[in-house]
């Protein structure tokens, strides 16, 4: 990707290797964060800091670019596929001596670049234990895969919430509001709706439940995720990354 490089309407997948999200969890929580926001901000400029060439014959790294982080103390080396539209971040070490580039050497000739085992950016968002919103990304404006029918119309029926609502709630969503939804009264929505929206994103505040449905209403984004081997679920026409699971 060249320095001046864009991608399709400045989206794009990012996947990480099991090596750099393991790099990231042996960081302190406020660096994790730094870094994941750099990151994620290629999507508008996918060229980062600089492209990297042959060393003398050794092409390994040829078309591979690398991104400074933390003050220029740190290298991130990753590779933009521009036809995919995605951005796979392969390792991250120190900017003395060249040492990234040996350890990005060694990880691209391993193998790992046809390996599955790739981690999305939401899901090492999930692992690491960091919110969406600190890295400049919106959280709610996906749609998950909709509960059982069944199960739905249980739940209706039940008085805990309505056929509306009940159709873009996940099944681990509407089993928590299935669950904690009760009161000394019997069936309690405001309970049901309260437990959804937790199992959603535990901690997260939201503007309303009803903001929350309206947002997964929206038409999707639809988008092929290659490494994902999945379509995006964020809302048609989102900034930055696309999703591939809630």
């Amino acid at each position: 990707m060249r320095p001046d490089g864009r991608l399709p309407r400045d989206q794009a997948e990012i996947a990480f290797s099991d090596c750099f999200v393991e790099q990231l969890a042996a960081l302190r929580a406020e660096v994790q964060e730094e870094i994941l926001a750099d990151v994620v901000a290629l999507f508008e400029h996918p060229g980062g800091s600089h492209t990297l060439s042959a060393d003398g014959r050794d092409r390994t790294l040829v078309g591979w670019n690398t991104l400074e982080v933390c003050g220029r103390e740190l290298r991130v080396v990753y590779k933009v596929d521009e036809a995919d539209a995605s951005i796979y971040v392969l390792c991250m070490g120190p900017r003395r001596a060249g040492e990234v580039y040996d350890q990005a050497k060694a990880l691209a000739r391993s193998g790992l670049l046809s390996s599955a085992a790739t981690t999305q950016l939401w899901e090492a968002i999930a692992l690491l234990d960091v919110l969406a919103e600190e890295l400049g990304l919106d959280g709610w404006d996906y749609r998950p895969p909709a509960a059982p029918a069944g199960m739905r119309r249980a739940a209706v029926a039940a008085g805990l919430v309505d056929e509306a609502f009940a159709q873009h709630l996940s099944q681990d969503e509407l089993a928590a509001a299935m669950e904690h939804g009760w009161g000394p009264a019997g069936p309690d929505p405001a309970r049901a709706v309260a437990a959804a929206m937790q199992r959603a994103r535990t901690g997260v505040g939201f503007d309303s439940a009803r903001w929350v449905i309206h947002r997964r209403s929206l038409d999707r984004c639809e988008e092929v995720m290659p490494r994902a081997g999945a379509r995006c679920i964020r809302r048609s026409g989102h900034p930055g990354v696309h999703r591939a699971s809630p």
